[in-house]
């Protein structure tokens, strides 16, 4: 069967993490399925391009692990304002939706969000050429920015709101990042629509106890503290500033040590805040490849998946860290509830606490901080969780099903 995976957000994968639409294409290719991913060059510089002989002017094609991929010329980054990165989702519709009415006809589409507007090629497709499609649901769109205060133009709003409804009423099927996602998309999405619940994953032979995070604690100087490391964006909806106050309430305890490693709009804003606030418990540190970022993990006592107090990202809860956490093996530190919170404390695998509720957070840490013994015992059930829910073999078969019924459908 020929796939045309359509998502804007591509990780090549000598990155390694976080490649959920790489690593399910390059399954499907592997089960006898010919599969094109339509994205864009945003996380391809031109030294990788090069490197695969990509060709094209405006949108560069080139061969990966049997993946065909075509990549629009269209520029995205976490820095950017709210208004780039709109033209940058605009830019990128229209010329998938080019792309997708005049390349070679497929059978099926996966359309993976975010941004909505990736469905407008895949109702294209369906409209004009009959191709139907599965509509992958990673952050619901418009509900959850307006939640968050990004979104706040009513006609815009509007807009949004019809075009979800239009993409949900004319897929095959829907695919959500978590069950309580799935339900909140059920309610926008007309009666009986095939919703189904697909999870990210772990990446298990990426991050666990085979990596050696020891030579990352000598260099950082860490072998005497206690580390709770954060890696993933640092932009208005994680509010990595909660762990800045935080570590404010220990700056006493001298073996804590918080680390922070991403990028995003807000992380010059708190490198500033941490020398305000004269923080010597917190090392924000310059981008790490993320091919490196395995052994940081390793470095790390526990992981902290950090959002800010946005109750619709604390329902659904689909952060690739989390996944990276319990993969890595570690104890599990949230700073929210929900369906992950219940996840690791009915495993002890880690600890999570009313959504941004900081002094429940500090108990947290203070909490394995004083139990630095059973540690171990909650990594090992993290790793257990990883391996026996998450497999990333599993939820790209689980998906590929959805594909298949579209097409028979």
């Amino acid at each position: 069967m020929n796939i045309l995976y359509i998502c804007q957000h591509f990780y090549f994968p000598v990155d390694n993490v976080g490649a959920r639409n790489f690593e399910f294409a390059k399954r499907w290719v592997q089960q006898g399925h010919n599969v094109t991913i339509l994205t864009s060059s945003a996380r391809l510089d031109k030294q990788t391009l090069e490197s695969l002989s990509a060709s094209g002017r405006f949108i560069k094609h080139f061969e990966v692990g049997g993946v065909k991929v075509a990549a629009c010329q269209v520029a995205y980054r976490q820095e950017m304002s709210a208004l780039r990165r709109c033209l940058s989702f605009a830019l990128f519709a229209i010329l998938s939706a080019v792309a997708a009415l005049f390349c070679k006809k497929p059978d099926v589409i996966y359309a993976s969000s975010t941004p909505l507007t990736v469905g407008l090629p895949a109702l294209m497709a369906k409209w004009f050429r009959r191709i139907p499609y599965v509509f992958e649901v990673r952050d619901q769109w418009p509900e959850s920015v307006i939640q968050v205060g990004i979104l706040k133009n009513k006609l815009l709003i509007k807009m949004l709101s019809g075009s979800e409804r239009c993409v949900y009423k004319h897929a095959a099927a829907i695919i959500a990042l978590s069950e309580p996602m799935a339900e909140d998309v059920g309610k926008v999405a007309p009666p009986n629509k095939p919703i189904y619940s697909v999870p990210n994953c772990c990446d298990l032979d990426v991050f666990g106890p085979h990596v050696d995070g020891s030579s990352v604690r000598k260099e950082n100087q860490w072998d005497d503290k206690v580390v709770f490391l954060h890696a993933g964006s640092m932009g208005k909806i994680n509010s990595l500033d909660f762990v800045l106050y935080a570590a404010e309430k220990l700056r006493s305890y001298d073996s804590i040590h918080f680390v922070l490693i991403g990028k995003g709009y807000h992380k010059r804003l708190l490198e500033k805040q941490v020398q305000d606030l004269g923080l010597n418990n917190v090392s924000i540190l310059p981008f790490i490849p993320k091919a490196k970022l395995p052994e940081y993990l390793a470095a790390a006592d526990v992981i902290m998946p950090i959002i800010g107090n946005y109750p619709i990202i604390e329902k659904h809860a689909s952060l690739n860290k989390f996944f990276d956490g319990l993969s890595a093996g570690k104890p599990m530190l949230l700073n929210y509830s929900g369906w992950q919170r219940k996840l690791v404390e009915d495993h002890q695998a880690g600890r999570g606490g009313q959504l941004c509720n900081l002094d429940e957070f500090v108990s947290n840490v203070l909490f394995f901080y004083n139990n630095s013994e059973g540690l171990k015992e909650y990594g090992e059930n993290s790793r257990k969780i990883a391996e026996k829910q998450f497999s990333r073999d599993e939820m790209a078969a689980k998906a590929l099903k959805v594909v298949l019924s579209a097409k028979s459908a």
